[in-house]
């Protein structure tokens, strides 16, 4: 019979086990990260982060989430949730962008965790041009991408969960659309290194995620037929001929990502936290994203959370940048409140602001 320490052993043996398993189909997956070139993917809203306290860190959230974003960042801390929890996110986005994000996360006791997602992205309306009237048809016509998550997560013990989600994902631009189905994969594991003990600080934490490995999207719509003439060096042939022109089939922005986490401080009122992620996208260059959040506690009620963080460090000719941000959450006889705000760098595009309420039961 094994005693607890050699229990203790066994556990971390099979956690250790299922990261490195995690890494070498990361390492063998050369088609999806070594075959695109920068910028060629679809879908591109999927990069956006999502929630303030993410944004707020600098993205470097993969292994610290503590919310229902974690939707996005990493399935498995789906199952850190002990609640029924909603988010809202509302994100103006550059060039009057809209981006919205809503989720729920409902766990089941002796089961794990279910989380739903549903992103909306759209442009606004914008005035059609031609090559015949460049400015403007007096056509209007606007662009939405969508994603919705579906997502299950089960914490094994109180070092190891894991999750995945199963993704739809669509996007449109006046008449044409294109569409596809994705998984998101993650695990989530709390070492024992660095664990002190006698203290509430537990070992440094490790998140890894695969999100976004599914099929191509291809635009498809009205807009590929045209009448066209297949001969322009001569005359007196027909100028007009239909046709539809078929368009080429991108990948989606399949994205790795590795995060540490680790408690500095920890007490009952007081718990700073330092985090970063390494992140391996197939349509960009590696990046490094850092960031802290320092807690503080007030009675049982009230909470504070401060956030910083720098994104994308050591990237070639990256606009992003610094990110700060704050929260307020109000603990009130089972029922949780929480306000989260965020600002983001972004060169000379502009600057980003997060706005997220969340609602726990």
């Amino acid at each position: 019979m094994l005693e607890p320490k050699d229990k203790m052993v066994a556990k971390m043996k099979s956690i250790y086990q299922v990261i490195i398993f995690i890494i070498c189909i990361t390492s063998f997956s050369t088609d999806i990260f070594a075959q695109v070139k920068y910028g060629t993917t679809a879908a591109s809203f999927l990069e956006i982060g999502v929630g303030s306290a993410g944004v707020g860190m600098g993205s470097a959230y993969t292994a610290i989430a503590e919310d229902v974003s974690a939707i996005y960042w990493n399935p498995a801390k789906v199952a850190s949730l002990k609640r029924f929890e909603t988010m809202f996110v509302h994100q103006p986005w550059l060039v009057g962008i809209s981006y919205k994000f809503m989720g729920a996360v409902l766990p089941i006791q002796n089961i794990g965790a279910i989380g739903l997602g549903i992103t909306v992205v759209n442009s606004g309306d914008m005035e059609e041009t031609t090559m015949d009237y460049q400015e403007g048809t007096g056509a209007y016509f606007n662009t939405t991408d969508m994603a919705i998550s579906l997502t299950f997560a089960r914490q094994i013990t109180n070092r190891f969960s894991f999750g995945f989600s199963g993704k739809y994902i669509s996007q449109r631009i006046s008449t044409m659309e294109a569409s596809a189905l994705a998984l998101d994969f993650g695990v989530h594991v709390v070492t024992p290194f660095f664990e002190r003990s006698g203290s509430n600080i537990s070992g440094i934490q490790i998140g890894m995620s695969i999100t976004n490995y599914g099929q191509k999207m291809r635009l498809v719509g009205d807009d590929t037929f045209m009448a066209i003439d297949q001969d322009l060096l001569n005359s007196g042939n027909n100028d007009k001929i239909p046709a539809d022109i078929r368009m080429e089939e991108y990948n989606l922005p399949v994205t790795f990502r590795i995060g540490l986490a680790y408690d500095m401080l920890k007490t009952e009122n007081h718990r700073l936290t330092l985090a970063t992620d390494a992140v391996h996208p197939n349509n960009y260059y590696e990046v490094v994203n850092t960031g802290a959040q320092y807690k503080v506690s007030i009675g049982t009620k009230f909470e504070f959370d401060f956030r910083g963080g720098y994104k994308a460090l050591f990237a070639e000719d990256s606009v992003d940048g610094l990110s700060l941000g704050f929260g307020v959450k109000l603990k009130y006889s089972g029922f949780n409140l929480g306000v989260d705000y965020s600002y983001s760098e972004m060169g000379v595009l502009g600057n980003i602001n997060t706005y997220t309420v969340s609602i726990g039961l």
